[in-house]
């Protein structure tokens, strides 16, 4: 005998439709986003960090620039006061060793007196002194109006007031003239320290005024 099955299905509970996939942004989405946007802002911050920081250097070369051509034109100019203190000492040496001989003729002036008169001048080293210092040597050649003027001269010569300017004053040489008139040669040793010229105004200063007599 044929037995026939007849199979149904129903359901006991109604099918659950599938749930449909939320609507919007998902949460790693999200979290990329920010951390793009976070990124992009860093990016940002270093980029204008950068710039301020080169501006900075850049500012800060310059002022080292500046201060070094500074330093550079004040050591130029402490050289250049230095190398002229240098020149000015140097002159300075100079002038206190230089020998004049303009205060010999100040000096013979002063003391030269009114009745005599010098024809020639020799102006020559003499040596060292018993100190080891150099001295000077003056020889001339003079005439006098009588003996009287020569001794007179002679006397001049030998005051103390001139004993820091002239030393061993000598007369000598002596002939009369025709006219009466007394011919002779004087010599002498200077003081190297009277005629330097850092001194040339000791002549003035030397002593008394020259005594004159006139016969």
């Amino acid at each position: 005998m044929d037995t026939k099955f007849q199979t149904s299905f129903i359901p006991k509970a109604p099918i659950v439709q599938a749930r449909k996939a939320k609507s919007g942004i998902s949460f790693f989405l999200l979290v990329s986003i920010i951390i793009f946007f976070v990124s992009l802002g860093l990016g940002a911050w270093v980029f204008l960090e950068k710039k301020i920081l080169i501006q900075e250097i850049t500012s800060e070369q310059a002022t080292i620039t500046q201060n070094k051509n500074g330093l550079i034109s004040d050591s130029n100019t402490v050289e250049s006061i230095i190398d002229l203190d240098n020149r000015i000492n140097v002159a300075k040496a100079l002038l206190a060793n230089h020998v004049s001989i303009s205060p010999i003729f100040a000096f013979l002036q002063q003391v030269t007196l009114q009745d005599v008169r010098f024809n020639s001048f020799t102006f020559s080293s003499a040596g060292k002194d018993a100190n080891g210092n150099d001295t000077v040597g003056v020889e001339m050649t003079g005439v006098a109006r009588d003996w009287e003027s020569v001794a007179s001269q002679a006397d001049e010569f030998d005051l103390p007031d001139w004993k820091n300017i002239i030393s061993e004053p000598k007369l000598s040489g002596f002939s009369l003239n025709a006219d009466g008139s007394v011919a002779f040669s004087f010599s002498a040793t200077i003081n190297p320290q009277f005629l330097l010229y850092a001194n040339a105004s000791g002549a003035n200063g030397a002593g008394a005024t020259a005594s004159t007599t006139t016969q």
